[in-house]
């Protein structure tokens, strides 16, 4: 996880510029060069350094304004401003602006490398400081800090704990790779914007559930992740969903989800003038089934019919209990004979089915299509009186009604 210290070197003179680049190299450092004062600032304003090397004049501004300029932005960045022209005014005013030395040229390269390592030690000695100032290390809690190029900086124990791989690939291989960070605000999206409140998302990895509250650091310029692990809690939501939602014997919608499907359904097509059919079956003589082997043996049966509607309808059909022995299967983009072959199809596979102590048992099935003058209500009259039709005709049998011959 450790990472190279990075220097800014801004000079106008190249041939300086490379020879101090080389050396800064050969050390371990990370370089990026600047030509002139403009150059300098957006690069500093691009990534953060540990440390920069100032010029004190360049040709298009004096190096102390740039120096004032890179630590506005980043304000634990250390300074070292090199001139030729000897002037301890210039370096009493370097200093009170927040230079960490002033060297003369020509220098001593030991000199300098040793300005150098000293300023990079203050800079991450204060670095730390404000890091423990808010205390990640002790924190409970996960914490991950992510630099500029989406690199994962520091994890704070808890953060190494929940993830064992943090300081090899899993975390630390590519920039923004980890599932965790995919999807994260844009850096520099909130640096621009000096965000710093509590930006929330949730993240599932695998079968856990993490929500990630995420704040840009201005002074260290980094985001920092607070991890919680709410796997737990989104499982609980779950199960009240699901409860809140599904029939608990057969599984499927029940009479409150299934309405609210079909209205979203209904909507989408009196919008785009969309076929959409509606089903309603009911077990022909069911009564009987629970009077002669009982309740549980019916459970069963409604659970075994359940199952075979489910294998002979579309994955984008939905299928629901409407109460009782009485069931609905909603038919997106088909139209009136669509739904009246899907409907025989379901109940030659119903009336083919020997089921388990009662054998042989049919169904009756009322099916109607969406007009255009049809809501919710219209809809669900006419399939009801569908339903009943096809009881009135015999039962174990499918009796589609158009809006015409309803209001007959």
């Amino acid at each position: 996880m450790k990472q190279k210290t990075k220097i800014l070197v801004v000079d106008d003179d190249p041939n300086l510029r490379k020879t101090l680049s080389d050396i800064l190299r050969i050390k371990g450092y990370e370089i990026a060069i600047a030509a002139n004062g403009a150059e300098a600032i957006a690069a500093a304003e691009r990534e953060t350094f540990s440390l920069a090397l100032i010029d004190l004049m360049l040709p298009d501004m004096p190096g102390l304004e740039v120096m004032v300029r890179i630590k506005a932005n980043s304000p634990l960045t250390e300074a070292i401003i090199l001139t030729g022209n000897a002037s301890m005014d210039t370096a009493i005013e370097a200093t009170k602006q927040g230079a960490y030395s002033y060297l003369l040229k020509p220098y001593q390269m030991d000199d300098l490398l040793r300005n150098i390592q000293h300023g990079v030690e203050r800079q991450q000695s204060q670095e730390e400081i404000l890091r423990l100032a808010s205390f990640p290390r002790l924190n409970p809690i996960p914490v991950i800090e992510v630099n500029s190029s989406g690199e994962v900086t520091y994890a704070n124990p808890a953060a190494e704990k929940l993830f064992p791989n943090t300081s090899s690939p899993d975390l630390d291989s590519k920039a923004w790779s980890h599932p965790l960070l995919n999807g994260l605000s844009g850096f520099s999206e909130l640096r621009q914007s000096k965000q710093l409140t509590d930006v929330a998302r949730e993240v599932e990895i695998g079968q856990a559930t993490y929500e990630l509250h995420t704040h840009y650091i201005t002074e260290l310029d980094l985001i920092r992740i607070y991890v919680l692990d709410i796997t737990k809690r989104k499982m609980a939501e779950k199960e009240i969903h699901l409860l809140a939602t599904t029939d608990s014997l057969t599984g499927i919608a029940n009479r409150r989800e299934f309405t609210a499907i079909l209205a979203r359904e209904l909507d989408r097509a009196k919008r785009y003038s969309a076929p959409l059919s509606l089903a309603m079956y009911d077990l022909d003589y069911f009564k009987r089934v629970n009077d002669t082997f009982g309740h549980d043996v019916g459970d069963d049966v409604l659970q075994a019919v359940t199952g075979l509607v489910k294998e002979n309808i579309r994955t984008v059909d939905v299928v629901g209990r409407w109460g009782g022995e009485e069931f609905m299967v909603l038919m997106p983009a088909s139209d009136m004979q669509a739904a009246r072959n899907a409907s025989e199809k379901l109940r030659l596979a119903i009336a083919g089915h020997r089921f388990n102590k009662v054998g042989k048992l049919t169904v009756s099935f009322g099916v109607v299509s969406f007009e255009p003058q049809d809501d919710l209500n219209s809809l669900m009259k006419r399939v009801d009186d569908a339903l009943y039709r096809a009881k009135e005709q015999g039962r174990n049998r499918v009796e589609i009604l158009d809006g015409k011959a309803a209001a007959k």
